[in-house]
């Protein structure tokens, strides 16, 4: 049987759009904004986040003292840019066709905690933080990352999985071998120095810098003058929240739930509908005829029942 002309033209118009989307590129939404931060493209346009603004492959965020910012990709993955820091989106890529996967994240000052919920596998897909000293790759978990650019030192603290880290030269060529930091453990790296061998840090340490680096936050967001702050479910190691649940209900109602198709929402809850119990006909009490006393002081009732239709 052959197709008609507007058959072959639905056709072509599906094909396109399937290509279109298959070939639009990863980008994140900004969540949670708190004081100045500022977000640059490639092309040199600096505008202020805001809660609700995108950010894409090869936008650079910047963080004010006392200010930072949640971006939840598409993917799944949490960004936090802690205060005073300055991030750049270098690579970000999710084709859901070949299943490649590749993200680069520039960290040029400040710290950054990520919680990476996609799986990475150190060859073909990979999950870098780099810093002009060193190289963090990841599989999936949660940690952070931080460069002083006073000292040029690289630190890791992981809270959930491993982390390796290595130390580069300034041609970008890795300094001895890798160290694997596990969960409760941290280290440093000096300028073109092999980096320090973990130690563990106090539970106490943890939780703090667990809280202090996730951007889940009360209070007034100042991306839009005198409107609520949207508080995000925190995503830390300590949360009993499953992984892909990032987004608070609270935040359905700036409309982003189309933006996330991997990312599913609180479902509301379905009144429970309780059904009436049927009448049950029960025999009407008998009438109480008459009450006479006799004489041993004992009573004695004289019923009549009610007569049946």
């Amino acid at each position: 049987m052959m197709s008609t002309p507007i058959q072959i033209s639905i056709l072509s118009v599906a094909f396109f759009w399937s290509l279109t989307a298959a070939a639009e590129p990863m980008y994140g939404v900004l969540m949670v904004v708190k004081g100045s931060v500022k977000v640059s493209t490639p092309q040199n346009q600096t505008t202020d986040a805001k809660v609700g603004g995108k950010v894409q492959e090869g936008d650079k965020i910047v963080t004010a003292a006392d200010s930072r910012a949640k971006i939840v990709m598409a993917d799944r993955n949490v960004i936090n840019v802690n205060p005073d820091t300055e991030m750049v989106i270098s690579k970000y890529e999710n084709d859901a066709v070949s299943g490649k996967k590749n993200v680069e994240l520039n960290l040029l000052k400040g710290k950054v905690r990520n919680n990476v919920e996609q799986t990475y596998d150190g060859e073909k897909n990979k999950f870098l933080i780099k810093t002009p000293t060193a190289v963090a790759g990841v599989r999936g978990t949660q940690f952070l990352a931080g460069f002083d650019p006073k000292t040029r030192m690289t630190s890791i603290v992981t809270f959930k999985g491993a982390v390796t880290l290595a130390s580069v030269n300034p041609q970008g060529s890795v300094i001895g071998a890798p160290v694997l930091i596990k969960k409760g453990e941290m280290t440093q790296a000096a300028p073109e120095a092999v980096p320090e061998p973990p130690k563990p840090m106090p539970k106490e340490e943890i939780k703090k810098l667990d809280g202090e680096s996730t951007a889940s936050l009360k209070g007034k967001n100042s991306g839009s003058e005198g409107e609520p702050q949207r508080e995000v479910a925190s995503e830390g190691g300590a949360s009993k929240n499953p992984p892909a649940e990032m987004i608070d209900v609270k935040d359905k109602d700036l409309g982003m739930a189309k933006e996330f198709k991997d990312v599913r929402l609180d479902a509301p809850s379905t009144p429970k509908v309780v059904a009436t119990p049927p009448l049950v006909q029960t025999t009407p009490p008998p009438i109480v005829n008459s009450i006479i006393s006799n004489t041993n002081q004992k009573t004695q009732i004289n019923v009549r029942p009610v007569p049946q239709n």
